[in-house]
């Protein structure tokens, strides 16, 4: 069996007193795309920098291709990059960005032409390869730092926010276009971002850090359907966070109490936790049904609340509901077809509901 691309065992990185990364381990098999997730000031661009050899690591050892490389210098590491900032250089033609790191590695001069081309057909910008940096779009240029830190085909693409710059509709596109070419190359590659749709849209494997640990590794539906903890879940997607007091808990699952409600959740999931201690409760919005009060009978109903903001997006509006019965909290709701729905006005009184199944109970 071949050694995985990317091992990280025990790594952790002190800036005096601060931990910026604690004892985070993985391990990246070849021709994965993996995104670290988190917040900013929660180490992943500190991990990230210590793969690509620019800070040494306080403790623990980093292996690429089986090999340790805590002594091996960042030239020698076979790793393709790409930053926020894309540092292409302005005084040279797209083309000449593009062929720099195989010249720098001492290719044979013959076979550059051939290569530089096969890349900018790759990131599909045929027809652009004499014109200067200021002359290209942002994703234009974003397109000549991907095909430059691929165009050599290192072991290892590294990223970190390169698309932050972008606007959204241009990022979207981009994070579509990369993970396209990722798959055809089969880089391995490991993406850093605080974008979570960027890493649900583009990954194989996330990993979620928050203070320089790793809370969370493994495929996106997973994070995103059965996060580790709370701060997991209410990192990606649109999550309603309730604290509940556990009134009763045995083999059957728990009676919970937020607010003046009361309601029994089922155990979906290992939880040990006793009697009058306190518990986080996840509820993802689009899980969330939200009708007028009015509606009339045959209505299901966890709580009831008023409408305090209505936010309309286009494809979807976001309700945002002041629900006194549970402890005066704040539920935001998704209507994903709101086409096919009244909308409902800021005062409107309104019935919340959901499944059982998919509330989230969480230890404190």
């Amino acid at each position: 069996m071949s050694a995985p691309m990317v091992k990280v065992e025990q790594v952790a990185k002190r800036f005096g007193e601060a931990a910026a990364v604690a004892d985070v381990s993985f391990s990246l098999e070849r021709g994965r795309f993996l995104t670290i997730l988190g917040p900013s000031g929660s180490g992943k661009t500190t991990l990230l920098r210590m793969i690509a050899g620019f800070i040494d690591p306080s403790a623990g050892e980093i292996f690429l291709k089986g090999q340790p490389v805590s002594a091996m210098p960042v030239h020698k590491r076979s790793i393709g990059m790409v930053f926020q900032r894309l540092a292409l250089f302005p005084h040279l033609t797209a083309w000449e960005n593009v062929a720099y790191p195989l010249k720098m590695r001492r290719f044979d001069p013959r076979e550059i032409p051939d290569r530089v081309a096969r890349f900018f057909r790759i990131v599909k910008l045929d027809g652009l390869e004499k014109r200067r940096i200021h002359e290209l779009s942002g994703g234009q240029q974003q397109r000549v730092a991907i095909a430059r830190a691929l165009v050599f085909e290192p072991d290892l693409v590294l990223l970190d926010e390169p698309l932050a710059a972008l606007d959204r509709k241009l990022r979207e596109e981009m994070q579509v276009e990369f993970r396209r070419i990722q798959l055809d190359l089969g880089v391995t590659t490991i993406n850093v971002t605080h974008d979570q749709r960027e890493a649900l849209v583009m990954s194989d494997e996330i990993m979620v850090m928050d203070h320089g640990r790793m809370l969370q590794l493994a495929p996106p539906a997973e994070v995103y359907r059965a996060p580790a903890n709370a701060f997991v879940a209410g990192f990606l997607g649109l999550t309603n966070l309730l604290r509940a007091r556990v009134l009763q808990a045995d083999g059957s699952g728990l009676r919970l109490q937020a607010g003046d409600r009361e309601w029994h959740q089922p155990m979906s999931r290992q939880l040990t936790v006793q009697p009058g201690t306190w518990v986080d409760c996840a509820l993802r919005a689009e899980r969330v049904r939200i009708v007028a009060a009015d509606a009339g009978p045959g209505t299901g109903e966890k709580a009831r609340g008023e409408v305090h903001d209505v936010l309309f997006e286009g494809d979807r509006v976001v309700y945002e509901v002041r629900a006194p019965a549970l402890g005066d909290a704040v539920v935001r709701v998704i209507d994903r077809a709101p086409e096919r729905h009244r909308l409902l006005e800021r005062g409107r009184a309104v019935c919340l509901d959901w499944d059982d199944t998919d509330l989230l109970v969480f230890a404190v």
